[in-house]
């Protein structure tokens, strides 16, 4: 599937199937030195999420934090 197909499937929300296909098609133009090499916190990506307790918690944050 393309990332133009990905992002008319989901009305264009940053769905995570669309942000894949994207990271992707960046990596292998970096490969390819068709563009320069980078960091991809630099091109909007964030890292993975952090890891959910089995519970369903989030693991991150001090315990009584308010989180919004």
């Amino acid at each position: 599937m393309s990332y133009l197909d990905c992002i008319k499937k989901v009305k264009g929300v940053n769905e995570d199937e669309c942000r894949m296909l994207a990271k992707s098609y960046l990596t292998c133009r970096m490969d390819r030195n068709l563009m320069a090499k980078d960091d991809f916190r630099n091109l909007g990506f964030k890292e993975e999420a952090p890891a959910k307790q089995a519970d369903g918690r989030d693991e991150s944050g001090v315990k009584g934090e308010l989180r919004w």
